[in-house]
């Protein structure tokens, strides 16, 4: 029976975030755009660092000028281009190693992210990977809305989306099966705990204690 990996996405996977360079990518041909994105995300970053609102706010903030209205086509189109080059070129060598080591033992291989789905979904596919979680976008007549279909794929949250995901394919864990989770982030400290081996990538001090704590591995990537 296949034991089960489960992958963050950003700084874990890849070296560096995915969200930021993505609409980075989307605004660049809209000058008239970048002013009012910069304003719009620096308030919304403020507001969320002083505890006054969700972290899912600056997301917002940075589509608003962005990607907002956008039809599905384009962004899809944008967010495969943009994984093409991560899977290329972003992940970091020890990505690729622990990767490689969970196919090697025929393991099934989870993506959780905080990350949006477009994003997501594209480098899964490029990996070979059937599942994942991560922060949906919500599509109206076709446009990209201003805010998400899901909750913001963060914290408690994505140890939820995963408990559900597992509940919705119940072939992919059995009472023996054995859970691997790795993250780079203390915000995924949930998700960690309930693996059954707990691995901390490059983690910053306030992990690395945690880490030490609770018994996790550490590695660097």
């Amino acid at each position: 029976m296949a034991n089960l990996a489960i992958f963050d996405l950003d700084y874990t996977l890849t070296k560096r975030g995915t969200w930021g360079r993505f609409v980075l990518r989307s605004i660049k041909s809209k000058p008239l755009a970048w002013l009012p994105f910069i304003f719009s995300t620096i308030k919304a970053q403020s507001l969320y660092k002083m505890g006054k609102t969700p972290r899912v706010t600056v997301k917002q903030a940075m589509m608003r000028w962005s990607l907002v209205g956008a039809p599905k086509e384009d962004v899809v189109q944008l967010a495969d281009s943009f994984a093409q080059q991560e899977v290329q070129n972003g992940f970091r060598p020890g990505a690729w190693k622990a990767l490689e080591h969970h196919r090697a033992n025929g393991d099934t291989i989870i993506i959780a992210s905080a990350a949006v789905c477009v994003i997501v979904e594209a480098i899964a596919d490029r990996l070979d990977v059937d599942h994942w979680v991560a922060t949906e976008m919500k599509w109206e007549a076709g446009r990209l809305a201003p805010d998400f279909a899901s909750p913001n794929c963060y914290g408690a949250e994505k140890l939820n989306r995963v408990k559900n995901l597992l509940a919705e394919h119940p072939g992919l864990q059995q009472e023996d099966t054995s859970i691997t989770v790795y993250s780079d982030s203390y915000a995924d400290m949930d998700i960690l705990r309930f693996a059954d081996k707990a691995v901390a990538v490059n983690a910053d001090a306030k992990l690395r204690q945690a880490a030490k704590a609770e018994g996790f591995e550490l590695a660097e990537w």
